[in-house]
């Protein structure tokens, strides 16, 4: 998947734990940010020429666990480790949909393919990217969503909180489809 669906995704993830848990902000930023972090084996891959890599040095619960170790080590604080591993989680999560899929445990079970979870998503078939493209219209807009309808109170079952129901869909999809070009473009810059 592309690294800006993983963001989706994360984002989303992140959105869903704000909304119910009464969150910052940041824990959406957060996790859409943790959501990437595992594809940085894909460069690992290819550009670093460490051999076959993808989907199995980073694509795993111990990196997520370790990681979740390191920043409970470093900043004692639970919420930004739930953040990384939501963001982390929903990356392996997303992938376990496409035919490459993800090896849980690697490298445990990595010769019988034991915890290697796949599904029917080709990443590269056109029909897919367009799917693809949908995937992060819908989760961006959904994340925007969910953060303005945390910050005003409505009556949905009124005409007035219908369309103050529309508004905020509207302008959510258009900020964090705004959000999707710029984290495009900072994806790009990094080279990933």
């Amino acid at each position: 998947m592309k690294l800006l669906t993983h963001t989706a995704v994360g984002m989303f993830s992140g959105a869903v734990f704000y909304y119910l848990l009464n969150l910052d902000v940041g824990f959406i930023l957060l996790a859409g940010f943790a959501a990437f972090l595992p594809d940085i084996d894909w460069r690992m891959q290819y550009s670093w020429r460490l051999g076959n890599v993808h989907r199995k040095v980073l694509h795993n619960v111990w990196v997520m666990g370790a990681l979740a170790g390191i920043v409970y080590f470093l900043f004692r604080s639970p919420v930004l480790v739930l953040g990384v591993v939501v963001g982390f989680m929903s990356h392996l999560i997303a992938d376990c949909f496409t035919v490459e899929g993800v090896y849980w445990l690697y490298p445990i079970g990595r010769k019988t393919e034991r915890f290697h979870v796949k599904g029917s998503l080709s990443m590269s078939r056109p029909e897919t990217a367009k799917i693809e493209g949908y995937i992060q219209i819908v989760l961006f807009t959904l994340t925007g969503f969910l953060f303005l309808v945390k910050q005003i109170e409505i009556d949905v079952f009124s005409m007035e909180g219908l369309i103050t129901l529309a508004v905020m869909l509207a302008v959510g999809f258009y900020l964090f489809k705004t959000l999707g070009k710029v984290i495009k473009r900072t994806i790009r810059r990094m080279g990933l």
